[in-house]
């Protein structure tokens, strides 16, 4: 055994120590569930399969059919889905009327207004920067079309950001209530 171990280099003896010593960790965990598994199975008064001993004589409770117990719980069971229907169909009943009083014919022209106006004003404000009468000749000479856009941005940013933001709002508002499908 001492020449055996005289044999291993020394630069094995790290590894073997990991080694080592992950064995004895997994060997503990094993030990510990092994443990952990056997009491509860005597908590719970559980036996392992193989301990089991065959019984040819009993028989499942389940293979007896109490069939008035069966007709009675169809029953509760038809009864239960018929009031859950009933629930359901009165509470969509009951969106489609808050729906409809939430909105008018008045506030749906009165949002699209809203996004015409938006995005004439957007178009306003980019005419009205890139194509000033006096600026224009300076601004064709000097800036290409995106640096135009970029000066636009620069110079007006509250009211780029807020045409924005109202033309992304109605859009989204439109798309996620489906207007198109209610005409």
């Amino acid at each position: 055994m001492n020449d055996t171990l005289q044999s291993i280099p020394d630069e094995a003896w790290p590894i073997l120590t990991i080694v080592f010593n992950v064995t004895c960790v997994v060997t503990a965990i094993w030990l510990l569930w092994t443990v952990f598994v056997w009491w509860r199975r005597s908590a719970s008064n559980l036996t392992s399969t193989s301990t089991a001993s065959v019984n040819r004589k009993a028989s499942p409770d389940f293979l007896r059919v109490d069939e008035k117990a069966r007709r009675e719980a169809l029953q509760r069971g038809a009864d239960f889905e018929k009031d859950l229907d009933a629930r359901d169909r009165a509470e969509a009943a009951q969106e489609r009327r808050a729906f409809k009083r939430k909105e008018t014919g008045f506030g749906r022209i009165a949002r699209l207004i809203a996004l015409l106006m938006s995005l004439f004003s957007l178009a306003t404000m980019l005419a009205g920067v890139i194509f000033q009468v006096s600026f224009m000749g300076k601004l064709w000479e000097q800036y290409s079309a995106a640096e135009r856009v970029e000066k636009l941005i620069v110079e007006h940013p509250i009211g780029v950001v807020i045409t924005f933001g109202v033309i992304a709002y109605h859009i989204v508002i439109y798309v996620t209530h489906r207007k198109w499908e209610e005409n």
